[in-house]
C-alpha cells in the first residue's frame, strides 16, 4: 500500500498520534481511502515512518470511536462501510465531507434563499434581535443522484455581511464562513423528533404523503461561542437510522 496520504512530523508538538489520525480522516473525507478499504497495518506504518505500535494504536483508536472503521479479527481494520446518519451527528462537517467519507457524491438544489421574516423562536435561538437579519435557504440534498435529505438553515446576517450573495447550489455554507469570514463552527447542540412529512416534501423524496421523517434540529456556535447557524433537516424513517456510540467515564 502507498501511504502518500500518511505525513509525519517528528519535530512538530503536535503528538504523533494526532497527527497521524488527522492524516487518515482527511483521507477518508476526500476519497483517498474508500468504503470497505483495508487501512494499513500497525507494523507497516510503525516501520514506514519509524513511530512505536501505541501511537499507532491510539490513533485507530480515536477513529474506531469516531466510527470511521471497522475492526475484523484476523483480518485487520477497514473503512467503515456505512450510509447511515448517526456518525455524522457527532462530527460538524460539510455535506460533500460527509458524503465522500461514505463513497457517495453529493448534490444540492437550492429551493428558496431570503431575508427571512422576524420569527420570535428562531431569533431566539440565534440570539438575534427583531430589528436583525437572518438568511433562510431551503436546499434539497442527493447522494449519487438520489434524494437524500431536505435542510433549512437560518444565519444571523450580521456576522456575515454579503452572504446572500453566494450561490447556495454549488457552495457549501460552512465553507463560505470560514474562508470568507474567517468564522467556523465547533460545536452544535442537536436533537431528534419524529413527525410527518410535509406534502410538498413528500413530492421531492417520491415518497407518499403521510409518511415517517426524521427531523433534525441543529444549533451550531462558533469559535467564540455565537450561534452561526440554526438548522432543520428531514430524513426519511424508511430509509435512514441514526446510531450512537455512548462511553463510560
Amino acid at each position: 500500500m502507498k501511504f502518500g496520504f500518511i505525513q509525519i512530523d517528528k519535530y512538530s508538538p503536535v503528538p504523533l498520534y494526532e497527527q497521524l489520525k488527522a492524516c487518515l480522516i482527511k483521507a477518508i473525507r476526500n476519497g483517498t481511502l474508500t468504503p470497505g478499504q483495508k487501512l494499513p497495518t500497525e507494523d507497516e506504518i510503525c516501520r514506514k515512518f519509524s513511530i512505536s505500535r501505541p501511537v499507532v494504536r491510539q490513533a485507530y483508536g480515536e477513529l474506531d470511536k469516531l466510527g470511521l472503521l471497522e475492526r475484523k479479527r484476523g483480518s485487520g481494520s477497514f473503512v467503515k462501510s456505512n450510509t447511515d446518519r448517526g456518525v455524522f451527528l457527532m462530527q460538524l462537517v460539510s455535506y460533500s465531507e460527509e458524503l465522500a467519507m461514505i463513497g457517495m457524491k453529493a448534490g444540492t438544489d437550492l429551493k428558496k434563499k431570503e431575508v427571512a421574516p422576524y420569527h420570535a423562536q428562531i431569533y431566539e435561538k440565534l440570539r438575534l434581535e427583531p430589528q436583525q437579519h437572518c438568511l433562510h435557504l431551503e436546499r434539497m440534498r442527493y447522494a449519487d443522484k438520489r434524494p437524500f435529505t431536505y435542510i433549512e438553515n437560518f444565519v444571523p446576517m450580521d456576522l456575515f455581511p454579503g452572504i446572500e450573495n453566494h450561490d447556495y447550489g454549488t457552495e457549501s455554507l460552512y465553507h463560505i464562513m470560514k474562508d470568507g469570514y474567517g468564522i467556523y463552527p465547533v460545536k452544535a447542540v442537536r436533537s431528534i423528533r419524529a413527525e410527518i412529512i410535509d406534502p410538498a416534501q413528500a413530492r421531492l423524496f417520491h415518497i407518499e404523503r403521510g409518511s415517517p421523517v426524521h427531523m433534525l434540529e441543529s444549533i451550531a456556535y462558533d469559535q467564540y461561542d455565537r450561534p452561526i447557524d440554526y438548522s432543520i433537516e428531514t430524513y426519511p424513517g424508511n430509509t435512514h437510522r441514526f446510531d450512537f456510540v455512548v462511553y463510560r467515564d
